[in-house]
């Protein structure tokens, strides 16, 4: 299994090898990044969906193997749905996490997560694959750090992997606000110690026998991708805009690289 910033051959441009560049910090990081760039998502789906990629073409087979996507901060299930497709079409017995918005407590999300995984763990009596987008990513992988035995991969799409919240005050306000309205009991009860216990799970070492791929992009318009490394992590970049990482063939075929990984 490969690690330390190791990169795959995809059809997407990858990193040169060289060590990843620390993360812009102050004004840099919290202005910088080219929202605008978001505005392509759209043509990335229909481009992808008039594609051999969306007929499951260049997608390693699935042959049934079980994979569990969780969808991004304030995305849902709508945003999933074009991976799911995809992964369905080559063969993959996929399921998206029933984790709504996914803007609550992480521990509501992660727990919805944690019961599909079980469940299609228990159906299939294989090993999972986790496919998480953005704080998708940060999930799978603490899901992964909690039950070892049941997961094979994680695969962290546009996910900053060295921090809670990414930089960008577009994203990051609206989180930090999120995170102190449910402390103050707009989601109900919350169990203040769980949710330690999770952040504190967050940076832990990873399993050395689970595979960790993290796939990024220099114009994602949301996410700084130079939070997107880490030192167990296999490297991929590939072009496409935040979301379009899980709704582009770029992004399709950086995750049809990381899913070849294993067997």
């Amino acid at each position: 299994m490969t690690s330390d910033h190791s990169h795959l051959e995809t059809e997407e441009e990858l990193n040169d090898g060289r060590p990843p560049p620390k993360p812009k910090r102050g004004l840099a990081g919290m202005l910088g990044r080219p929202i605008w760039l978001e505005a392509r998502s759209p043509v990335e789906l229909r481009t992808l969906k008039r594609s051999r990629v969306w007929r499951g073409v260049g997608i390693p087979e699935g042959n049934d193997r079980p994979v569990l996507i969780i969808p991004g901060f304030l995305a849902g299930r709508k945003t999933a749905n074009a991976l799911h497709h995809v992964l369905t079409t080559a063969g993959w017995d996929a399921v998206i996490a029933p984790v709504g918005r996914n803007a609550g407590p992480a521990q509501f999300s992660i727990d919805a997560a944690e019961g599909a995984l079980t469940e299609l763990y228990e159906r299939t009596g294989q090993p999972i694959r986790i496919i998480g987008h953005s704080r998708g990513g940060q999930f799978g992988r603490i899901i992964a750090v909690r039950h070892p035995g049941k997961v094979c991969q994680v695969v962290a799409v546009g996910t900053p992997l060295t921090v809670k919240y990414p930089t960008y005050l577009v994203v990051r306000l609206p989180a930090e606000a999120l995170d102190r309205a449910w402390r103050l009991g707009a989601f109900g009860h919350v169990d203040i110690a769980k949710e330690r216990e999770i952040d504190d799970l967050r940076y832990v070492e990873f399993p050395d026998h689970i595979d960790l791929v993290s796939v990024w992009s220099k114009s994602d318009g949301i996410v700084d991708w130079r939070l997107s490394f880490e030192d167990a992590a296999t490297s991929v970049e590939v072009k496409a805009s935040h979301l379009g990482l899980i709704n582009s063939i770029a992004g399709m075929r950086g995750i049809a690289a990381a899913l070849a990984r294993v067997d």
